[in-house]
């Protein structure tokens, strides 16, 4: 179930409150785009923006761009390329160019399997490359503390970092924060899930020695498709992970988590570029990420699952037993928390039926992917849905001007949050509402009333897919 939350109501509980004097706030730029969050969603919104000839600023609290990608080491890039024969390219443009840019540094194997293997480090580096190409302004360790409203329209944001507290005017702003910050203090209308899928800390282990018969870097694939529809056991375990040189005893570690040797996990599946570095997506935390005190617990606990999870595929893992866990990720990694209510709600059922929507400015590929919060073990089935369109309208909350938003926190319901909250999915959404803020700066419109065509057909120039239909 679901709850639409209003800003104006959200606190149910009496509070204590310090009061704040009023003050004048430095303002640090003016630009035509504001972009705040700087993962998938954020750089493609940016490199989007300052290439459709606006000036575009970002803001990162990390001190390197990526999120999910780089801070999350979500180093299985999803999203990319659906899952079902014959495995088409879904999506395209800046994500696209930034995986083909890490290739050429030894960073990414671009092929055509249903996740994309990356090395973090060099994924930092590549967008580095973007922010300087295309001058955009760029400041890290940076929060974006609350939007700057005109009425109710958002002109821009206050900014937190070593300095203090700044001003960044704009035309236009876009909400790239994954929990929707500037939605949620902007005064949008959103809605959160009351039960929230659980995040997880990914982590590498090394100096693993593996069966060098068995490829860890090969394409993976699924032998299914290419009709869409759901998909279980035994292809899920069998298949869904990219790395198969990894001899895992599910059953084994199934057991060892009933008699209570091992906390709650998914998977577990592997990835990583390197034989001898395992990298493992398995904890499975139960948290609101957009609670600071929930989240600073599933940090905790993401590590010391992280260690307990390492410790057991040391004792029962053949060629692990001299791994040791090297590193965990920066950022637990989240799924869920805030949506945007939008001008429209994408559903599982769009997702199911491939519904096309005429102001369709990206596609997505990915299952519905909903992580379970109970005590469910191992793998969850999933649907796995022909490539679909994306509207616009996601990107657009119902009454709030100069804002957009995109990545996770899109307009969505949760099953189609499932699908769409990936790294390759909130970046082709990313380039869309970076190109949508650009023109309405130029045009002097607000986002709502831009031209579609004209998004689109600037999508199209920059190397976007805009329609599922064009897939293949």
């Amino acid at each position: 179930m679901s709850k639409i939350i209003k800003h104006n109501n959200k606190e149910s509980s009496p509070v204590n409150y310090v009061l704040e004097q009023p003050r004048n706030t430095t303002v640090y730029s003016d630009v035509d785009v504001l972009v705040v969050g700087g993962g998938p969603a954020g750089v493609a919104a940016a490199v989007a923006a300052a290439r459709a000839g606006a000036k575009t600023a970002i803001v990162e609290h990390h001190g390197f761009l990526g999120g999910m990608w780089t801070a999350g080491m979500v180093l299985t890039l999803a999203g990319f390329n659906s899952w079902l024969r014959p495995y088409d390219r879904c999506v395209k443009g800046i994500a696209e160019e930034w995986v083909t840019r890490a290739a050429g540094e030894d960073g990414a194997l671009v092929n055509s399997g249903f996740v994309i293997n990356s090395e973090p480090e060099v994924m930092k580096r590549v967008a580095d490359e973007f922010i300087a190409e295309e001058n955009i302004e760029f400041l890290f360790h940076t929060w974006g503390a609350a939007p700057i409203m005109d009425g109710n329209r958002v002109a821009g944001a206050f900014i937190e970092n070593v300095d203090g507290r700044r001003a960044i005017r704009a035309k236009v702003t876009i909400d790239c924060t994954g929990n929707g910050d500037i939605v949620e203090r902007s005064g949008a209308s959103w809605v959160k899930s009351d039960t929230l899928q659980p995040m997880t800390m990914s982590f590498r282990m090394g100096n693993a020695v593996l069966d060098e018969s068995i490829p860890h870097d090969g394409a993976a694939v699924l032998p299914i498709g290419p009709e869409a529809g759901m998909l279980h056991n035994p292809i899920l375990t069998d298949f869904s992970s990219v790395r198969r040189d990894v001899p895992v005893d599910v059953e084994h570690m199934r057991a060892a988590r009933d008699k209570g040797d091992l906390p709650r996990y998914g998977g577990p599946w592997f990835g990583g570029l390197r034989k001898d570095t395992v990298w493992v997506n398995s904890t499975r935390v139960i948290g609101d990420a957009s609670d600071a005190t929930q989240l600073s617990q599933a940090e905790v606990t993401g590590r010391q699952d992280s260690q307990a999870i390492a410790d057991y595929f040391k004792a029962h893992v053949p060629g692990m037993e001299d791994s040791w866990l090297m590193q965990t990720s920066t950022q637990i990694g989240v799924r869920e928390t805030r949506r945007l209510v939008g001008s429209y709600t994408l559903t599982g059922d769009d997702v199911r039926n491939g519904t096309r929507f005429e102001d369709s400015v990206a596609v997505g590929c990915w299952p519905i992917d909903v992580h379970p919060a109970d005590r469910q073990v191992g793998t969850h089935a999933m649907y796995v849905p022909a490539p679909f369109d994306i509207p616009y309208g996601m990107l657009v909350p119902e009454a709030i001007d100069g804002l957009l938003a995109a990545g996770r926190c899109a307009s969505a319901d949760r099953e189609a949050l499932g699908s769409v909250r990936v790294g390759a999915t909130c970046a082709a959404m990313g380039q869309a509402a970076g190109v949508a803020a650009a023109l309405s700066a130029r045009d002097n419109v607000e986002p709502r009333a831009v031209d579609i065509r004209q998004v689109q057909q600037t999508l199209t120039d920059q190397g976007a897919l805009v329609f599922a239909k064009d897939v293949g």
